[in-house]
């Protein structure tokens, strides 16, 4: 399985270093606007830095330590949400012919990834103690925070016809909305539940949603800072917001793998 875990992930991160280097250095190879080409760059600049590093760890960790795997499966998670969105979401560049490889091996890493932290054999057990209770209250403000963000949205785009969301055009971002509501924040539901009863798929699942959600708390922070230096004026409250995913999720993190203890059956 190591061996399909590298195959999978040393072309992600090949593909992620040339893309986010040719985006990095030329911006305006998007073709999505100012608004837009500006959280892009921000998004490459910590897909390069920090996700792509992690995956590399990860994928290479996992032969040491079973701890790794919640990490890697966080990782790929990272790169399957944010490049839906270049996949999905964004003009046709060039850059296509990078994005959707880094997409397609990034879902199947997942998959794999998910059927080898979830055999019954490998399992994972944590006390309860302050620590388990502050992740607990983290994923839940997070899924709750988001669900009421994007439904307060949805509802002012079906009541008012003038409803403008904090896009360019002031459509609504669909995409957003899908990938958080549909899958998102009912893992996030799903893993806190699990792991406050104490069972072995919520003790797996916390980990990978605390990996997801903290890298991408600081891919939104990028994009924010990126949009804040170019006097694009993001939303201030929304950049505290992921800086508080983004900053609170990696303490936790590493509070997390600390104290999480593996064994098989």
């Amino acid at each position: 399985m190591d061996k399909i875990f590298k195959f999978i992930s040393y072309p992600i991160i090949f593909l992620t270093i040339l893309s986010c280097g040719i985006s990095i250095f030329n911006n305006e190879i998007y073709q999505d606007g100012v608004w837009v080409n500006a959280q892009w760059l921000g998004q490459d600049i910590v897909s390069l830095l920090i996700a792509t590093p992690l995956l590399l760890m990860a994928t290479i960790f996992i032969q040491k330590d079973q701890r790794w795997l919640m990490i890697l499966g966080g990782a790929y998670f990272y790169f399957v949400y944010v490049y839906a969105f270049f996949v999905f979401g964004a003009e046709l560049t060039f850059l296509y012919l990078f994005h959707v490889p880094i997409f397609s091996l990034s879902l199947f890493g997942l998959f794999f990834s998910f059927r080898e932290i979830f055999k019954p054999e490998r399992s994972f057990y944590q006390k309860k103690d302050f620590i388990k209770y502050l992740i607990i209250a983290y994923l839940l403000i997070n899924a709750l925070v988001l669900s009421f963000l994007w439904f307060a949205d949805i509802f002012g785009h079906l009541i008012d016809p003038n409803y403008r969301s904090d896009t360019p055009d002031g459509s609504a971002p669909l995409i957003i909305y899908s990938l958080d509501l549909a899958i998102v924040i009912p893992l996030m539901i799903f893993s806190v539940i699990g792991y406050w009863k104490g069972h072995n798929f919520g003790n797996k699942l916390i980990g990978i949603m605390l990996t997801k959600t903290s890298t991408i708390g600081f891919m939104l922070m990028g994009m924010s800072l990126s949009m804040y230096l170019q006097n694009l004026n993001p939303d201030i409250s929304l950049t505290m917001l992921w800086c508080f995913i983004g900053l609170v999720g990696l303490v936790l993190s590493i509070l997390f793998f600390k104290r999480i203890e593996t064994f098989n059956i």
